[in-house]
């Protein structure tokens, strides 16, 4: 065999690969691979140039043919590993992965595809010790120190995740990827200054950078920068105008400043390029209904509901009271607690218009003096904005629901930065339960698809999918299917610890069925808990109940018997409750 000739023809396909001339390159590899059969080198490259063609079958089994020439060949080993756990055969990309490692023991590109794969299988400790050893190799694995801080967050440990990050930043002080990775963590902590700081060197240090500019954007946005956010979010889009994500932030941070029209176009954007992303089309869905808010009377003309707030304000209220009420709307809670004695009231209200209205009618009833309006969120204060300190937390922002006003977070938010260490909250905790329901009207319209017989399904656009909606059930054809059962416990003083995004918690629970008609969903409402005295019901029966009942209907409808057991999971984050697979057990 010619060795030069073969060395000559290998080389003109690397050329001719190079320039992405595949076919060409093929011809050359193939003569070459003819003129010696057993050359592992061409094999290897050959199966490269297959699965740049996009034959992966055929990259496949040139590897594995090399691997029968050579058990220890490098690149065959970690492009199978590699391929492997492109099509998820994950059990066969760590074989050969494994083996690539004990040749390479160095590679650290081929340990952090391991550790990825532990990961996957839920085996973290394994997967951080894979990465451990080269986290003191030379030169610095920037991506070991990256992945071993998200495997401390996925075990609970922030501290772990932190250290991290700060050790690779002072080895590479300019890396933005470890900036912004360790903002996210101090942001989920409520560390919202020094996020802010990280968030803001890494777009200095990569004025370029698209994630750098989308994560501070997006900070921006949230924390009553909005302005400024834009400016920073209009740039990641010229950087990555394909990225949908970039348009969900921008939508969101239009939203934020009251620019619908944008907010709409933004989301619409963001649906062209994903279509089916359920969270954009429910936000879409949201704005597009917010015009028509029908609930704000509603909720003043429940006055059951104002008189339990102010039986609980008079009685917490002491003349050293000062109170802080968020969502405050008409202003009504917080000119009961004016009313009742506190010395200082400080209220939020968020939107600009029923903020006026409420300034209004502070001074109409002669409580200007004690009682501080701002027209912001109350997260976007600060403990220099309130001087002296609340003690007490009023406020009524719940839906049917009992979280999707964001109550859990805002209280959250007010304990750990706004209130004396042992602030009272009215209300001080809630009570989740819930009834199977037999609905077949209302399940009709959920989702809508056929109508006496017509094709209505273009109309299922205006319904806000995979969420609950608000219900009184006295207003509609239903049954229950079930006795009560407990869903979840809300303690408004002692919250738990703040989820990062895209997390939440579940659990199962397992309801017997008491009914053999078809259960279309789960009706769901709460019991307030003001004091250890005075409760406020949402459940079905009570007049003039602004709340109504929330009602999650499953996407088909459970045909089951009386005495079996219906087995579902219940999410839940900070700001909602949903429920996933339902099935008779």
């Amino acid at each position: 065999m010619d060795t030069t000739h073969k060395e000559s023809l290998v080389e003109k396909a690397k050329a001719y690969q190079q320039k992405g001339d595949l076919a060409n390159a093929e011809i050359f590899f193939s003569e070459a691979l003819s003129n010696d059969p057993n050359s592992v080198e061409t094999l290897s490259n050959l199966g490269m140039l297959y699965l740049m063609k996009g034959n992966a079958q055929q990259a496949i089994d040139s590897w594995q043919k090399a691997l029968s020439l050579d058990p220890e060949n490098l690149e065959s080993l970690s492009n199978l590993g590699f391929i492997c756990t492109q099509i998820q055969d994950f059990q066969n990309a760590l074989i050969y992965l494994e083996k690539a490692s004990k040749v390479a023991p160095e590679r650290d590109d081929i340990g952090l595809q391991i550790a990825q794969i532990k990961t996957h299988f839920g085996q973290y400790d394994e997967a951080k010790g894979i990465l451990k050893p080269f986290l003191d190799s030379e030169p610095l694995s920037q991506n070991s120190y990256l992945m071993m801080a998200q495997l401390e967050l996925l075990t609970n440990n922030s501290a772990g995740a932190k250290s991290n990050l700060e050790q690779l930043l002072k080895k590479d002080p300019n890396l933005v990827e470890a900036m912004i990775n360790l903002a996210s963590i101090l942001e989920t902590e409520g560390k919202a200054e020094d996020a802010h700081n990280y968030l803001t060197q890494a777009a200095q240090k990569a004025p370029f950078h698209f994630q750098a500019n989308l994560e501070l954007g997006r900070f921006l946005g949230q924390n009553g920068q909005a302005e400024e956010g834009l400016t920073y979010l209009k740039k990641a889009v010229q950087i990555q105008p394909g990225d949908w994500g970039i348009h969900v932030h921008l939508g969101n941070t239009y939203q934020e400043i009251g620019d619908f029209d944008n907010t709409i176009k933004s989301y619409k954007k963001a649906l062209s390029i994903n279509p089916d992303d359920l969270g954009t089309r429910q936000n879409l869905s949201r704005v597009m209904s917010r015009f028509v808010p029908p609930w704000h009377l509603r909720m003043l003309a429940d006055h059951e509901r104002n008189d339990a707030f102010e039986q609980a304000i008079e009685k917490a209220i002491k003349a050293e009271s000062v109170a802080l009420d968020i969502g405050t709307g008409s202003g009504l809670l917080a000119m009961m607690a004016a009313k009742h004695g506190a010395q200082k009231v400080y209220a939020c209200e968020q939107s600009k218009y029923i903020a006026e209205a409420a300034k209004e009618n502070i001074g109409k009833n002669g409580y200007a003096e004690k009682i501080q309006l701002f027209q912001a969120k109350s997260t976007q204060l600060t403990a220099e904005n309130l001087n002296p300190k609340p003690n007490i937390i009023v406020a009524e922002i719940f839906d049917s629901g009992l979280l999707g006003e964001h109550a859990v977070p805002s209280f959250r938010h007010a304990l750990e930065s706004l209130c004396e260490e042992g602030t009272k909250v009215i209300p001080k905790a809630a009570e989740v339960k819930g009834k199977l329901l037999h609905a077949p009207k209302s399940s009709s319209v959920n989702p809508i698809t056929k109508i006496s017989g017509f094709d209505l399904s273009g109309f299922d656009q205006f319904r806000v999918p995979e969420e609950y909606i608000t219900q009184n059930l006295s207003e509609i054809t239903h049954e229950f299917c079930s006795d009560e059962f407990k869903i979840l416990d809300v303690d408004f003083e002692k919250l738990w610890p703040a989820m990062a995004p895209n997390q939440c918690r579940r659990f199962d629970i397992s309801v017997e069925v008491t009914d053999n008609k078809p259960i279309h969903g789960i009706a769901f409402w709460f019991t307030l808990f003001m004091d250890d005295s005075i409760m406020l019901s949402s459940a079905p029966g009570r007049k003039d109940n602004h709340w109504g009942q929330a009602v999650s209907f499953f996407n088909q409808p459970i045909i089951g018997s009386s005495g079996q057991k219906l087995k579902v999971t219940v999410n839940y984050t900070d700001t909602k409750i949903w429920f996933e697979d339902p099935q008779l057990v």
